[in-house]
């Protein structure tokens, strides 16, 4: 499905990054700035569900190995009705089948390995625009 680039009158998607490593967060709201998306972000994992509540955003990009454990926190923002229809992609510095499994079980929407394809923020792009068009065309 081709999805067309935002027009400037269209609102810009808000990607959540919540990752612990400072200098991947600040790459990542570079290249979600680049890709035309807003973008907050937790640095410490303690603020991801009430940031997720406050702003809605169209995709959370969450770091698995956190002072909070990403999994935890994924399944805690699928089963809060506020924040289950976020779009969720987990990241990971290690490739590990297990936990990949364990995390599109609990309702991940991918799963990312670092370092990341250079393609990724991209897909995030898209993903993020596909989550925020139906709400956009119901207006």
């Amino acid at each position: 499905m081709n999805v067309p680039a935002p027009s400037p009158a269209a609102p810009s998607p808000t990607v959540l990054i919540a990752d612990d490593e400072p200098l991947v967060v600040s790459a990542l709201a570079r290249e979600a700035r680049r890709h035309g998306l807003s973008f907050i972000s937790d640095v410490t994992s303690e603020h991801v569900e009430e940031l997720a509540r406050r702003h809605q955003p169209a995709v959370i990009i969450l770091d698995v190995n956190q002072p909070i454990d990403g999994r935890d926190l994924l399944a805690r923002l699928k089963k809060d009705p506020a924040t289950r229809n976020c779009r969720v992609v987990m990241l990971s510095g290690i490739e590990d089948q297990f936990t990949r499994r364990v995390c599109l079980e609990l309702g991940a929407d991918d799963y990312m390995t670092k370092p990341l394809d250079p393609t990724f923020m991209t897909r995030i792009a898209r993903m993020a625009r596909e989550a925020i068009a139906p709400a956009s065309s119901a207006a």
